[in-house]
């Protein structure tokens, strides 16, 4: 399994929300550059970029970020407000190794075809799930589709690896949905996963990998210290 640490971006700072909530906002008085730093020095060979503030205003606002995380040597998967061809064009182009995005892919069915055909696994679906229900436009809308409805349709097409975020658990250190993620992978067991939302230990890391899951992202829990990244990383090769 596969750690990334997270750093949810607003305005150019490193914050983190609750449940989905753009009112509830933390702001870690941290520096960009340096945390990335640290996060490769304690052996992640990736970061996972969320521009809130893109997801929040419908435009990625972060894009200049990419290449100065990327010199401390780290790939970048980034996402938050990618809605258009051209902003995912764009966020390739300042150099973002994968890129995951949600409301366009609900809201334009056609365009997963060619986003599939044109850069492959490149493109990560983000799947959003609040009380059951598929939620984007930076959680403040519903998708009007069922989650299962839309893993299986982009799971047809070619898709194979999802970043499936239970909202109502992101921020809360609350512990993971697993039941949510064992579901998803008893009814899909040829998909990969990547789970954000709700880890606070090592246990749970634990859970999730037993579970099956490819992935976990970590954001709140490192930053106030309640796991460090390098023994997430240690467990997740275990």
């Amino acid at each position: 399994m596969m750690v990334f640490p997270a750093m949810d971006l607003y305005e150019g700072e490193v914050v983190r929300l609750q449940r989905g909530d753009f009112k509830a906002r933390t702001v870690y008085p941290v520096k960009i550059e340096e945390t990335a730093a640290g996060f490769l020095e304690a052996g992640s060979s990736w970061i996972h970029l969320i521009d809130l503030q893109g997801a929040d205003e419908g435009a990625p606002r972060h894009l200049h970020l990419i290449e100065r995380i990327k010199e401390k040597g780290l790939k970048v998967q980034y996402g938050g407000g990618l809605r258009s061809e051209e902003n995912i064009a764009a966020a390739f182009a300042a150099g973002a190794d994968r890129i995951y995005i949600g409301s366009i892919l609900v809201k334009d069915r056609f365009l997963a075809d060619r986003l599939f055909d044109y850069y492959g696994d490149k493109v990560i679906p983000a799947v959003d799930i609040r009380d059951g229900e598929t939620v984007i436009s930076g959680w403040k809308e519903k998708g009007g589709i069922p989650p299962k409805a839309l893993i299986e349709r982009l799971r047809i097409i070619g898709f194979r690896l999802f970043l499936i975020t239970a909202v109502h658990k992101d921020g809360t250190e609350s512990g993971p949905d697993v039941e949510l993620y064992r579901g998803l992978k008893a009814d899909y067991p040829d998909i990969e996963i990547i789970a954000a939302g709700g880890v606070s230990s090592i246990d749970d890391l634990r859970v999730l990998k037993n579970a099956g899951l490819s992935g976990v992202v970590l954001g709140k829990t490192l930053y106030e210290g309640r796991i460090s990244l390098s023994s997430a990383l240690e467990e997740a090769r275990l």
